[in-house]
């Protein structure tokens, strides 16, 4: 962009980033609910200016509280896979956020998948409670009280042509129909009600159907799907991917009460700024590798980068040498 602006190209740059259109920009305009609310240039321009702008009210990004960290609920031990994942060991506990971090292609997706039962492992053991468990499936996975919230929410995450009661429920459908294997519409709706108190869902009604709704909504159905089967465990891949810096500050204020009713979150998060405010650990990967893991407090940026490259020259080394691969 800054090269096509030198040759006199004039360039409109959409973006939720706010890091990125402080760089790059030269004057920024600000909508809110489809009208124009402020136009900035970007010497007069912060953070802070912006989302007041953005939200029309001060919002305080990554809420963390900090809760009294439980008993291990996850532990997985030298888990591999097909999918690149190899010899990975994490444990998460009752109430603690695990921020999983690493380039794109390092592997975290992958190992979500794998201890999700979405694909198969090719060696490792999965511990819940401290007791090993064998999900072959993502069914034995909810079974054991692990939820996912996909990074793609559209393709991964709901069902956009049902409404929100429906993507709510598709998770219990047993809990809630009867003995004839029909739905009880009744209790599905209350259900459906019932969650979009608790997470703030922006809708009067739980009929509407999911795709007419905002990222932010649909990412909270998609949650709120996950939380109707009382899970254990939350693996949250790319929790705010897509959402505005409003729905953005709801969704880490919303972590962090779940955090406190004891339930364990591994969180996979491309951004930084995330990963620093809203981990109680950081466990960095690289090349299908954990490289590091750090605690709060202990560590930075350039920690993290260093960590999630540290495989990268010795790979490319192999790669561009005689075609071997480092075990």
């Amino acid at each position: 962009m800054g090269r096509l602006n030198e040759k006199g190209v004039s360039v409109v740059f959409v973006s939720h980033r706010l890091e990125e259109v402080l760089r790059v920009v030269d004057r920024i305009i600000v909508m809110r609910d489809g009208s124009r609310v402020g136009t900035l240039s970007a010497t007069e321009a912060n953070e802070s200016k912006l989302i007041h702008l953005m939200v029309g009210r001060e919002v305080g990004l990554f809420p963390k509280v900090e809760v009294q960290i439980g008993d291990p609920v996850l532990e997985v031990r030298n888990l591999s896979g097909p999918n690149g994942v190899r010899d990975v060991s994490l444990t998460v506990r009752k109430g603690e956020i695990v921020g999983l971090a690493g380039l794109i292609g390092a592997g975290r997706t992958e190992l979500a998948r794998l201890i999700c039962g979405a694909d198969r492992r090719s060696g490792g053991t999965i511990f819940i409670d401290e007791k090993e468990v064998q999900i072959a499936n993502p069914a034995d996975a909810v079974a054991h009280g692990i939820g996912w919230v996909p990074e793609d929410r559209k393709q991964h995450g709901l069902v956009l042509g049902m409404d929100i009661k429906q993507n709510t429920t598709l998770t219990i459908l047993p809990r809630i129909s009867n003995r004839f294997g029909a739905v009880r519409l009744k209790k599905e709706r209350e259900i459906a009600e019932h969650y979009r108190n608790k997470l703030s869902i922006a809708t009067s009604d739980v009929s509407k159907v999911v795709k007419y709704l905002s990222g932010g909504n649909q990412q909270k159905v998609v949650l709120a799907k996950w939380l109707s089967t009382e899970p254990k465990i939350l693996i949250m891949d790319e929790p705010t991917r897509g959402i505005d810096i409003g729905a953005k500050a709801e969704f880490h204020a919303l972590m962090s009460q779940l955090a406190q009713q004891g339930i364990g979150i591994l969180m996979i998060s491309s951004e930084m700024p995330e990963v620093l405010g809203m981990s109680d650990r950081v466990i960095v990967m690289c090349q299908g590798r954990v490289t590091d893991e750090y605690k709060r407090g202990e560590y930075s940026q350039v920690d993290i980068m260093t960590s999630a490259t540290k495989f990268l020259n010795l790979e490319s080394t192999f790669a561009a040498g005689s075609g071997v691969r480092p075990i």
